[in-house]
């Protein structure tokens, strides 16, 4: 069953994928200026590998690329494909009838606008994989891997798919055809299924009952999708086991798995035992609710270090200090100084 289609603005991101969307403008001809302008961030904060942004200084950054190239594509392919392509598509998949219709006019409509990428369906028994296929430039530099693009397409593919049908479509597992990735743990937050490295093909695969999802979405609901674009496919969707969703939900409010456990219902072993289930550790969990918390305040300009610390469950700053290092690379103090923070401030 799918589950229900939500977002969180709270999750924050790996700086590689800032870092090397820099280096693709860059490559573009872009200047470093253009591409990080409004974001509030600096080259030297992201040289950090530990380091996390926000989805809104992302979503600025593939915007200052799209703009900048009027590539939607974003300079991978022989040929460009216009900023207003993606707007296009999407105003008549809204018109669709079910899921099954709307990947039928996918495949016809790259087909229809150029050589530049390719959709293609291929099903085995009850599962369908929906491969994407970029007609890429022969040559690219090598600080911008051909998987930046592949990221993202399928990342489109997959959150626009579920927001027209009102629900997080389940995924049998992502193919794709490069190596595992440094950063191939982001992944776990932007797909919900396993990763395939060195596959034939780059593909989500997913079971064919999928298909008669029907499209809930209208045109005045698609005007306001297409306003938050890019951010929308950044945003965090909530595709995680129960136990670990209410678990998430909990630690804004409780700091520890007894009183977590209490609030849910269950001992702190059952719980832990829930969670081990799905793939989670109770302290991974709270950290990564910490750090993301922490990284969201340090956007509020008039709050000390101290004060941020104490918001996130620490008592003393050294400790803070410590943990949140742990946690990007960084101290709370050099973190501030490189953030030039203009418009998230």
């Amino acid at each position: 069953m799918s589950a229900e289609y939500q977002l969180s603005d709270r999750m924050t991101i790996a700086s590689y994928f800032a870092r090397t969307h820099l280096a693709n403008g860059l490559s573009m001809g872009a200047s470093e200026e253009h591409i990080l302008r409004d974001t509030g961030l600096t080259p030297a904060q992201l040289a950090h590998p530990k380091a996390r942004i926000l989805a809104a200084q992302l979503a600025d950054i593939v915007n200052n690329c799209w703009r900048f190239g009027d590539d939607e594509l974003l300079g991978f392919t022989r040929q460009k494909m216009r900023v207003g392509m993606f707007r296009l598509l999407a105003e008549h998949l809204i018109t669709c009838k079910d899921m099954s219709d709307v990947l039928a006019y996918i495949v016809r409509f790259y087909d229809l606008t150029g050589d530049q990428l390719a959709v293609r369906l291929h099903r085995t028994g009850d599962v369908l994989a929906c491969r994407v296929i970029p007609d890429f430039k022969p040559s690219r530099p090598d600080s911008v891997p051909e998987s930046l693009l592949i990221e993202l397409l399928l990342l489109i593919v997959h959150r626009f798919l579920s927001w027209l049908t009102g629900h997080v479509i389940p995924l049998v597992k992502v193919c794709l055809r490069y190596p595992r990735p440094d950063h191939y743990q982001e992944y776990g937050l932007m797909f919900p299924s396993p990763c395939e490295f060195e596959s034939p093909h780059n593909a989500l695969l997913f079971k064919a009952e999928e298909l008669d999802l029907p499209v809930v979405r209208n045109a005045d609901e698609l005007a306001g999708y297409l306003q938050q674009i890019p951010l929308r496919w950044f945003r965090k969707q909530s595709f995680h086991g129960v136990w670990t969703a209410d678990v998430m939900r909990l630690l804004g409010e409780e700091s520890d798995i007894e009183q977590v456990a209490d609030r849910l219902s269950v001992t702190s072993r059952t719980l832990r035992r829930k969670l081990t289930g799905e793939g989670s550790r109770f302290q991974q969990l709270k950290d990564n609710a910490r750090r993301d918390m922490a990284i969201n305040l340090f956007e509020q300009r008039q709050l000390t270090i101290a004060d941020i610390g104490f918001k996130v469950g620490f008592t003393e700053a050294a400790t803070f200090s410590r943990a949140f290092k742990q946690w990007t690379g960084v101290t709370p103090s050099s973190y501030r100084k490189m953030s030039r923070s203009r418009k998230y401030g």
